[in-house]
């Protein structure tokens, strides 16, 4: 890394010289450093930050009617990475969908090379009255998409995308269980697969920004799994937020 990149490091990315035309490797290089990210011993199954029993905290991964399979997360919401997503998500610094698609790029890259998804989907946004202000979601990963100059990784960036959202849900972002479990079923029953000839049979990624509970990305699978016919649903976060202790 120059000096000039390093004075201008993730997430204060502007004015590095790869924010333009950076390349998911250098883009990754430079954010691991700053990142809380899962290790061995977090959740299997949620990514969650296990108690000193081992065991994970998340009713989800207990539950017998869970429908995804596993929630990879590149970092935990904390310190420089929750800089950025609230940058991009709240404080509209859009440019940033770039660099955050290209840390999710060498994701997959590390990750996912020898098992790879046969379609990477988002949990699709509302926009509009009653939803959110842009397509958060679908801007990441058309970013991830436009650095693979490969094509090596299946994005679904195609119009109509293979599952959206038709109508806006009630927002979960207060961390509560209850509301997330509400906001849950809301949202599988505002979701459509548009075409189950895309997803039938297939193993799908689902991209979202953060995972709490991860009851949202279980209701993306859940429609996945019995209006799409996919095979096998897993999801990956940005960003896991990690329990001091489990929401009430």
């Amino acid at each position: 890394m120059t000096g000039q990149l390093a004075m201008h490091a993730f997430p204060d990315c502007h004015g590095c010289d790869s924010f333009r035309d950076g390349s998911a490797p250098v883009c990754f290089g430079c954010a691991r450093e700053r990142l809380s990210r899962p290790g061995p011993d977090a959740c299997q199954v949620c990514a969650q930050r296990t108690g000193p029993d081992g065991r994970c905290p998340n009713q989800l991964c207990r539950d017998p009617r869970r429908r995804i399979s596993k929630i990879h997360a590149i970092g935990y919401q904390a310190g420089t990475l929750r800089q950025a997503i609230n940058s991009y998500k709240f404080r509209g610094d859009l440019a940033l969908a770039a660099v955050l698609g290209r840390l999710l790029l060498a994701w997959l890259e590390s990750a996912m090379a020898t098992c790879p998804p046969e379609l990477i989907v988002v949990n699709p946004s509302f926009v509009g009255p009653g939803g959110q202000r842009f397509a958060h979601t679908e801007a990441v990963l058309a970013a991830a998409a436009a650095a693979d100059s490969a094509g090596r990784w299946p994005f679904d960036t195609a119009a109509p995308a293979a599952i959206v959202k038709t109508v806006p849900t009630l927002r979960s972002a207060d961390a509560q269980a209850w509301s997330k479990r509400v906001s849950g079923h809301e949202l599988r029953e505002a979701l459509h697969v548009t075409d189950p000839s895309r997803t039938a049979g297939r193993f799908i990624l689902v991209y979202d920004d953060i995972c709490t509970t991860g009851t949202q990305l279980d209701a993306v699978a859940g429609c996945l799994l019995d209006r799409g016919r996919a095979a096998r649903v897993e999801g990956v976060v940005l960003a896991r937020a990690a329990w001091r202790s489990q929401p009430k």
